[in-house]
């Protein structure tokens, strides 16, 4: 099997957990025989050292250069068909509706007889909503892409509930063909049943000056678009300025968005950037992971990762409405609030406690490791219909 992906910008903690921990984790749990096939852009393989990161986290797997411009990706079908040639692998699961485009057409020489797409967002919503790639040629044809990825592949991966309805609603997708994996933790660093970082937690709350009546509010991710961090300074604001307890931690690059933010709140706002593998010994300094997006059809078919590191640090989520599945699971298991912009006064803060952060942990352990019973068996059902002649 073969298990595709096609990239215009390589980010490698993404890329670690969520492409080459899933081929790993399908290899040796379900002998999926799975090798990895990343196209990147020539400009990614020359200035990020792609390849080279790629070939030590996964040894055969096959990095190749693209055919240049997003809007000629279609002809990178003709690397693809030479490497179906050699490799004689005959199945291909397709990290997005572009490499699934891809292949249907390799398909049609005889030379792939399965495709798998592996739908991790929408792709017509994010173009239309946020214009993630602005190619002329990607804004005027996505939703005849996608729908003819999403409607001709023989199964499909969907990474939340709500990316299947949105299917079915855009694109007359029949639902039954597809499994809902939700974005799981990394096994490199999220595996140990270690929870208590005690020590290592003391050294970061005195490296940030953070008391032991500090209610710390964490955000961890990237400033895409779609993360709304003029709703979160909306939110924010009132609280920080309402309890003098509260402060929040950016594990983000420092960009214009939260280095005002800073400005404003010198003394109770802080900025790391760190290393995938650092995350969680900072989350475990905090008390409530920050997951506020406004209400667009991208945020509302969502799966972010965030979600579950910060229930693995035994963070309780303050979370937006209708954001993927998870809004729903946050009121169902008890484990966060919804908060929206009109009623900032929705709850009154306060530490969060062991009991609760162990509670947090354990639905974590249940539901967003690759090994949990629910994820297991969905890998599973994947593998024996693609094993299926």
């Amino acid at each position: 099997m073969l298990y595709i992906t096609l990239l215009d910008q390589f980010h490698p903690g993404i890329y670690s957990s969520q492409v080459i921990d899933v081929c790993d984790y399908l290899n040796k749990k379900h002998y999926a025989k799975i090798r990895l096939v990343a196209f990147l852009s020539i400009k990614e393989l020359l200035r990020s050292n792609a390849k080279k990161k790629i070939k030590q986290l996964s040894p055969n797997a096959l990095v190749l250069p693209a055919f240049p411009g997003l809007k000629n990706f279609e002809w990178t079908a003709l690397l693809l068909f030479f490497v179906c040639l050699f490799t004689g692998e005959r199945i291909a699961i397709c990290r997005n509706v572009f490499c699934a485009k891809m292949a249907l057409r390799i398909k049609k020489t005889g030379l792939l007889k399965k495709i798998v797409v592996d739908g991790r967002s929408a792709l017509t919503a994010e173009i239309g909503e946020y214009d993630v790639f602005p190619v002329d040629y990607l804004r005027s044809n996505i939703h005849r892409i996608e729908s003819y990825a999403i409607n001709n592949s023989d199964f499909r991966i969907a990474v939340s509930n709500q990316l299947v309805k949105y299917w079915e609603q855009n694109f007359k997708y029949v639902k039954g063909k597809e499994v809902v994996i939700p974005c799981t933790l990394d096994n490199k660093f999220f595996s140990d049943d270690t929870f208590n970082l005690s020590e290592r937690t003391e050294l970061i709350k005195r490296e940030l000056g953070i008391r032991q009546t500090d209610i710390i509010l964490v955000y961890a991710g990237s400033a895409a678009p779609w993360q709304s961090f003029e709703l979160m300074e909306k939110i924010l604001s009132p609280l920080l300025e309402k309890d003098e307890r509260i402060k929040v931690l950016f594990l983000s690059k420092e960009n214009i968005d939260n280095k005002y933010f800073k400005q404003k709140y010198p003394n109770r706002v802080f900025i790391k950037w760190l290393e995938h593998k650092d995350v969680l010994s900072y989350l475990h300094c905090c008390d409530y992971g920050l997951l506020l997006r406004e209400q667009s059809y991208t945020n509302k078919v969502a799966s972010p990762v965030k979600f579950a590191e910060y229930l693995y640090a035994g963070l309780p989520v303050l979370i937006t409405e209708n954001l993927g599945d998870f809004s729903k699971y946050v009121v169902e298991n008890d484990c966060g609030f919804i908060v929206n912009e009109e009623h900032t006064d929705w709850f009154l803060l306060k530490k969060t406690d062991t009991k609760t952060k162990e509670k947090c942990f354990l639905l974590a352990k249940r539901d967003f490791m690759k090994e949990s019973k629910i994820n297991t068996y969905s890998y599973q059902k994947l593998v024996d219909i693609l094993k299926t002649h």
